[in-house]
Order: structure tokens, then sequence, then C-alpha cells
């Protein structure tokens, strides 16, 4: 036994990271009995039993579900009652296997990746789950707390819903039959993020309890978490590079950034949700349930901005620090990257294209240089998001001798309403100091008492009123039903679901411009169309304190609008009536409005098997699934002084094949090989007929627009897995090899246009020829039983993953790899449970990947010698720098009924750092949040 606990250790060693290890989804959606601590696995030492607890009885408990999968599937289970290992769900997903994950504006962990990609279908207790009108599920909207186990699976059997490319995630909620013993579990943390300075409150209950009827056992779950958190991230970035050599600073040589943005995201979050299940045990061959889910969350987190402008007329450079990175580029009058220009002979019709009218200078990248009277612009966002999420399902779960069978009906509503009214306030600053480079980000310096004063900000550019309403419905039926046959047949599975979607998007983007105000006592302007604030009619609380920057002269506060103030009616109504505007939200733009109506129907047949062959056992399952989907998406488009209707019908029928096969060797080896074929239907948005145009207020930014795409195909997927897998008694050791082939990848790309008399950059999505990845996972655990005493409680937990992507056919971004995919990711981590007390301390990393597509952008690029006075666009791309995080917890049973724990994450203060293009043109620069976290769990 001592020979095989050495091989495990060693073969570990050479597996790098962290995951939580795989369940699958199966039919049935009850979450496993991760919750009740009393319930201790089965051994898989015959002979010998062993009963954990805490972190080692959630990791054996997944890997064994990983081993009887019948897909390729990581998960995490749950530790305790309202216990996932980590605060929310997307940081739980970070340490499984070939998932990554990214900060949000909010400062939590979120837009979660399956092997790069994010075509990721959501389900929860097995039913398709969605926001508002989008395909996915924003998965912070359920707090990870109301969860017993979450599985994320990476190859597609019939029985599985369709619609993810990437793969699929199930978020399963607790029920009453899952406890053996009534339970009323209170939980209570307190967290504290050490860049917002401030102590966040999290509470949660949970009841169950079993009855005893004349008509059959009944089970009663309610479940309720709310949490409230501040919340910063610090941002500060330099934008697109022009030449230094247009106005007017007139300094010819030189790249310098169009905007030197501190724009920090701060605000509020709350997020709660309530969830409840009844079932009852009908017979002993039906049960009955019915549950429904309540998610609410809001957060008022929006940018404020100390952002200076180069290139404001009257500005001048000086003290001027080039660097070695000097490249020759093409550059048009205006400074700026020359678009191209189509050209229609009105005779024949023929379109030729060429270039703007550019020169060839080379350009040196800066180092440090002083702006002197440059304009800074203190301006903040007032945006506002709430979402909720009501789902209300039940069924009816059949089993009599050789047939089972589940009928499951749901209803789900989505909504989000997002509110964000922007006014701009600036200053001439006398002189300020940019130097481009502190810790892959810029940092300024200028007089410190200038960011604190009020006294000479104008009302500037623009005022902007916001607003965007999305909803949607969405009703699904599934019958699914099994055979048992017995034999090499083991069972045969069929079933039919039906979903009928609607889904509607409504908004208005409404800028006006500040030269309209052009009444009362406008005082000294510091600009033409600027207005001194202290000479309006404007409430004294209009300005105030709105972000910290570290950017800063090192660190400092710095005032502007108070987005408090932009949140109120009364600030809105004094604003509006300033620019003679009506006293109320604006109207919706029709031109910016779409309504879907979407019916799916699907039917699955599969065939499980199984077939002894000597010493060893195959077995598996293949089948198929015929989809078809037929849609109606409607909006409006404006033709001159015309707004017109739009709209497009499309049926889509697709049939997806899968096939599965298992061999297990003994002795704990086993290998798996899957193929499957996969569809992602495009996202709502995407779909929309429409153009629609938004008019920007500062002249150094573009007007912005989208125009959506109704002929886009539906994404498919050809998937290959292949695992090597070994089990032991204190752990595992697994090894993935996958390979996607995606045809008609949907990607988004921005050109500029010039519509009317305007310059526009317009977004608009299309299908890439196709598109192949690949890869390798390996992952591993292991416990340390042979150690004497208490070191029998260390183990060790770790992830390596390998992927390797390529745009083909004659798209631009041919030869590129995915948006969004990194390379490498590992996790590492000791892990340590023994006597009631529990820890962990992980590291995970990410290697570098681009997450932007800029190519039709106004940033000067490198091209090659030859190439420039060809009519192209040379590629520009957005990469986020790689990185990685650090966190622990640890807990203790002080009794059977009181757990206390601490933890903390990404204690060594990572940052996310990007570049654009050239690695030495800093863009932007993220304060990930650190937070430390304080709890007690009492068990009834």
């Amino acid at each position: 036994m001592l020979k095989q606990h050495l091989f495990g250790t060693a073969a570990l060693a050479a597996v790098l990271g962290v995951a939580y290890p795989a369940a699958a989804q199966t039919a049935d959606p009850t979450p496993a009995p991760a919750q009740d601590s009393s319930a201790a696995p089965e051994s898989q030492d015959e002979g010998e039993d062993i009963v954990v607890t805490g972190i080692r009885q959630s990791l054996e408990r997944a890997a064994d579900i990983k081993r009887t999968a019948v897909q390729v599937v990581d998960s995490i289970v749950a530790t305790d009652i309202g216990k996932l290992p980590d605060p929310t769900v997307a940081a739980a997903l970070q340490r499984v296997p070939g998932i990554q994950v990214s900060n949000d504006r909010n400062n939590e962990l979120s837009n979660v990746r399956i092997r790069g990609l994010t075509d990721i279908l959501t389900t929860l207790n097995g039913r398709e789950m969605f926001t508002s009108t989008g395909r996915g599920f924003d998965l912070k909207d359920v707090p990870a707390e109301a969860l017993a186990r979450i599985d994320a699976y990476k190859s597609q059997t019939a029985d599985l819903i369709e619609g993810g490319v990437a793969g699929g995630i199930d978020l399963k909620l607790n029920r009453p039959f899952a406890f053996k013993e009534p339970a009323l579990v209170l939980t209570a943390r307190n967290n504290y993020g050490s860049q917002v300075d401030k102590s966040n409150p999290q509470f949660g209950a949970l009841a169950t309890t079993r009855i005893n009827t004349p008509a059959g056992e009944v089970g009663l779950l309610l479940n309720g978490t709310w949490s409230h958190s501040n919340t910063i991230r610090t941002v500060r970035n330099l934008t697109d590079r022009r030449s230094s050599g247009s106005a007017p600073l007139n300094t010819p040589g030189y790249f310098v950034p169009q905007v030197i943005q501190n724009m920090p995201d701060v605000g509020t979050l709350k997020r709660w949700q309530v969830n409840g299940a009844v079932e009852w045990q009908a017979s002993s061959a039906l049960k009955a349930y019915v549950e429904g889910l309540y998610t609410y969350f809001n957060t008022t987190t929006g940018f404020a901005g100390f952002n200076p402008q180069p290139f404001t007329n009257g500005t001048t450079m000086t003290n001027v620090v080039a660097n070695n990175n000097c490249f020759r580029t093409r550059v048009n009058s205006g400074g700026t990257n020359p678009t191209i220009v189509n050209n229609v002979d009105p005779a024949t019709g023929r379109v030729t294209q060429t270039l703007q009218p550019f020169t060839t200078p080379t350009l040196c990248d800066i180092s440090s240089a002083t702006f002197n009277n440059i304009v800074v612009n203190q301006n903040s966002s007032s945006q506002e998001l709430t979402q909720r999420n009501k789902l209300i399902a039940g069924g009816l779960d059949f089993a009599e001798g050789a047939l089972k069978g589940l009928l499951d009906v749901a209803y789900q509503t989505s909504s989000t309403f997002t509110q964000n009214v922007n006014a701009e306030v600036g200053q001439r600053v006398p002189t300020l100091r940019l130097v481009t480079d502190v810790d892959n980000g810029p940092q300024i310096y200028l007089d410190p008492t200038i960011p604190l004063s009020g006294a000479n900000l104008s009302l500037r550019n623009a005022f902007n009123q916001n607003f965007t309403f999305e909803d949607g419905s969405l009703f699904q039926a599934r019958l699914d039903t099994t055979y048992e046959v017995g034999g090499l047949l083991k069972s045969v599975q069929a079933g039919l679901r039906f979903a009928d979607r609607d889904s509607r998007q409504q908004q208005v983007l409404q800028t006006t411009a500040i030269s309209t105000v052009g009444f009362g006592n406008i005082g000294t302007a510091t600009e033409s169309t600027a207005r001194l604030v202290s000479s309006l009619r404007l409430s004294p609380d209009f300005l105030g304190p709105i972000g910290y920057a570290p950017g800063i002269n090192g660190g400092q506060t710095f005032v502007g609008v108070n987005p408090a103030y932009l949140r109120s009616e009364r600030g809105r109504n004094e604003l509006r009536s300033l620019f003679n505007l009506a006293q109320r939200q604006p109207d919706y733009d029709p031109t910016k409005q779409f309504d879907v109506a979407e019916k799916t129907y699907s039917g699955y047949l599969q065939a499980n098997y199984e077939i002894p062959v000597g010493g060893i056992v195959v077995d598996g399952a293949i089948g198929g699934r015929l989809t078809r989907t037929e849609r109606q998406i409607d909006g409006f488009t404006r033709s001159g002084a015309s707004i017109l209707p739009v709209g497009a019908s499309t049926t889509d029928t697709d049939f997806l094949p899968n096939a599965t096969a298992r061999v297990q060797f003994g002795s704990g080896f086993q290998s798996r090989l899957s193929w499957s074929r996969t569809i992602r239907r495009p996202d709502f948005a995407s779909l929309n007929p429409a153009e629609s145009l938004t008019l920007v207020g500062n002249v150094f930014l573009l007007n912005t627009g989208t125009r959506g795409n109704p002929d886009l195909r539906p994404q498919k997927s050809d998937s290959i897995d292949a695992t090597l897998e070994y089990y032991f008694k204190s752990g595992y050791l697994a090894v993935t090899g996958f390979k996607r082939s995606i045809k008609d990848r949907v990607v988004n790309s921005s050109t500029q246009e010039t519509i009317g008399t305007l310059n526009y950059l317009i977004t608009t999505p299309r299908n890439v020829g196709s598109v192949d990845l690949k890869g390798i996972e390996a992952s591993g655990q292991y416990f340390f039983d042979f150690l004497p005493g208490a070191l029998a409680g260390l183990g060790v937990q770790g992830a390596f993953t390998l992927v390797d992507s390529n745009i083909t056919g004659n798209d631009p971004l041919a030869g590129y790899p995915l948006q969004g995919v990194s390379k490498y990711n590992y996790t590492a981590g000791l892990l340590y449970d023994r006597s009631g007390l529990s820890g962990r301390l992980v590291y995970t990393y990410r290697s570098r990947y681009y997450n932007e597509d800029n190519t039709g952008g106004v940033m000067l690029r490198m091209i090659p010698e030859a190439l420039l006075d060809q009519v192209y666009q040379p590629v520009l791309l957005t990469y986020t720098r790689p990185a990685g995080r650090l966190d622990f917890s640890v807990g203790y049973d002080v009794t059977s009924a009181l757990r206390l724990d601490i933890g903390g994450s990404n204690i060594l203060r990572n940052k996310t750092t990007s570049y654009r293009g050239q690695d030495y043109f800093n863009y932007q620069w993220f304060g990930d949040e650190t937070t430390y976290t304080i709890g007690a769990r009492v068990r009834f």
C-alpha cells in the first residue's frame, strides 16, 4: 500500500494547479447529497472504511462522480450546507481544468470561459437558464452559497440540452430529499475589501424537513441569502496612440495617447435570492416535485474619471523623453490611422478601395512628457444595473421495473434595467507630467490641490442619458425516458423537449451637447463650448469626491460630478431643465429596439452499452439529437427622416450525433473517448437587422454604432475528447486530450464608416470560416494518509491546461488564436483536512490572451515596409498580460454545530494589465480587489 501511495505522490508532482473535480449531468436534476456530512462516501478500498468530512469529502465525492460520468465533466461539490469552496460561482470554477475567469467592474470574478470559449449553456437543476436577451446566464445572479454542486461538462451526449459549443455548466440547488434529517443552518460572514477599505456583510439561512403523511412522505426546503458590498476597481489607461506632429501639439516624432484616463469603477452591489422546493414521494414508483427561485442583483458601480486630453486646442508638449521603441507607420492629416474609403463608380456601380491621404513617418514611443495648458475631464457615470430572475418548475419522476421517466415543466422570466446618466466637467491645468510605464500602467503628476478643487470646473462636452430595458421569458417542457434492457445493451434513452422563448430590448442613448446651455449667467467659460459650474443653477451636491486613482500623484482622491446626484430624479431633472429637456426619462429610440419570438423542438434517442472483454469492461453511449428552431426577429431602422420596420425570419434544423466509450482496465485505471457535435445559436442582439448609431460628445472619441446580421448561421462544433484516468485510495490522476473544429464561429469587428457627414465606428458580427482548437488538460489530487499523526491530513491538488487555437480561411484574423483563449492555465495548491480543521492555499495562473480586435480603430500601428502603400488594414489587437492570484481559506469545527472560518482572495494583490498592438504600448491597468473574510455557520 505504501508503494501505491508513493506512486501517486510522484505522479501528482508532475501536475500543476488546482481544480475541483468533475460531476456529470444526468436526466435527474436532483443534486448529489453533498450537504449531508453524516453520509460518508463508500471507501474505494475494499475492507477499509474511511469517514471524511469538509474539503476532503467534497473532493472525493466529486472525483467519484467524475469517475462514473458518461461525459467528460468536472465538478465542485459543497463542503457543507451552503458552503461551496469559494465565494462566487466563477471563483470556484476557476480551479476546474480548462476554465478561465476574469474580474468584472464590480471586482468580482466572472466572465467564465471553458477552454477559452464563452459559448456556454447554463442550466439550473437540468433546465436551461438565460439572462434577459442573452443566450447565456449571468452566473453572478446566483450566490455560490445557494448551491449544492456545480457541474462543468465538456462533452455532449444526446440527452443534454443543445446550445453550448464551449460546454455546459449545471447549477444544482438543494432539494429536501437530499437530507436524511431535518436541518436549520444559519450563516454569517464579513468580507473586507482592502481597496475599498470597507467591510461587507453576508447572511444565509436554510431550513429543511421531511414529513410522513398518509399520502406519502413530503419534503420541504427553503433557502435564502443576502449580501451587500461596497466596491471599487481602480483603472488607469492610455488610449489609442496618435502622432504628436498633428495639431495642437505640432511636435513631430512621437506616439502620444489621445486621452490619459484614470477611471476607477466605484459603487455598491446588492445580491439576494430565495429558493424553495417541495418533494412528495407519492408511491415507491412516483415522486412529484415543485420548486422555485427568485434572484435580485443590483449594482450602482460606474466609472469616475480624471482624464487629461493632450490634443485639446491650446495644449503644448515639452520635456519629452523618448525610448527606443520606434517604427514607421501611416498617419492621416488628423494624426491617426487612415481609413479605407469605398469609391463607387456611378456608371458601372463598381466599388474600388483607396486609403485616406497619409504620410509615412517614423515615430517613437515616449517614456515621459510634460503637457502645458492641458484640459482634464472629471466626469462620472451614474450607472445602475438591476437584474431579476424568476423561475417556477415542477415535474414527475417515475421508476417502475425497467422503465424510468422524468417529466419536467418550467417557466422563467428575466429582466435587466440599466440606467446611466452622465455629465462631464473639466478644467484647464497649467502643467502635467506623464510617465507611461509605472508597473505596466501610466502615472500622472500635477499640483495635488487641483484634483481636490472644484473651483475651476466647467460643464463640458455633453449631457448623456442612456437607458436600456431588456426582458424575456422561457417556457420549457421535457420528457426523458430510460428503459433498462440488460445484457450488452444496458439501456435505451429517448426524450422530447419544447422551448418557447420571447425577448425584447428597448433603448435610448441621448447625447445633448453642452453648447445648448445658453441662458443665465454663465460667467467666464474656460472653453467656448463650456460653462463654469459655479455660474449655473445647480445644487451644491452636483460636485463632490467621486473616486480614488492610484495613477494620480501615486494615489489620490479627486472630485467630479456626484454619482448619487446623477442617480436621483431631483438631480436628473435639474440637469434636464438646464438643457431644456423633458422632465422625465427620454422616450426609447425605435431604432434601438428589437423583439424576438423563438420556438425550439428537440428529440433524442440514445443507447447505452456495456461489453465485457476479457478482464476489462467497455461501456458508453451512442445517440443523436434532432433539433429545429423557428425564429422571428423584428426591429426598426432609420431611412432619411423616416423610421421603417425591418424583420427577419429563420428556420434551422440540425442533427447532433454523439458516441462515447469508456474502457475500465481494473485497479482504478480507465480511459474514455468521446465524439459529439454541438451548436450555438447566435445572440439575439447579433441577429437584429437594424442599424443603431450613437453620437459621442467628446471630440477625441469616435461616434459608435452597431449593425446586426440576421443571416448569421449557428456555430457548429465537432468535438473529440480522450482521457486516461487513474483513481486510487487517496486521490486520482487524469489527463485529457481534446480537439474542436468550429464552423461558422461568430466574431465582432469594427470598421470606420462615414454616414451623412459624421464618422462612426460600426461594430458588426460575422461568421468566420472555421476555427481549430486543441489541447491537453491534466489534473489530480492526493492526500498523504501514510504520514504520521496530524500530517496525514495534508493533501495536494493541481491542474494544467495547454490550449492551441487557430482561425483558418480567408478571414482577416486567419492565423491568429481565438479571442479570450490563453495558451497556458494552471493551478497549484496545498490542502489540509483532519480533526475538524481544514484549509487550502491555492495559486491560479493564466497566460496572455487578446480580448479586443481594434483593427478598425484610429490607433497608429506597425506596418511592414513592403505593405505601407497597399490598401489594407493591419490587424490591431489588445492583449491582457499573464497574471496569477493566490487564495486561502481555513475552517475549524468548534463543535458539531458550530464552524468558524477565515479566508483571503488575491492576497498577493494581483493586477490585470494589458497592451494594445506592441507590448510596450501600455493600455489598461486594473487594480483587482484583495478580500479577507471571516464567517460562522451554525447548524441545528
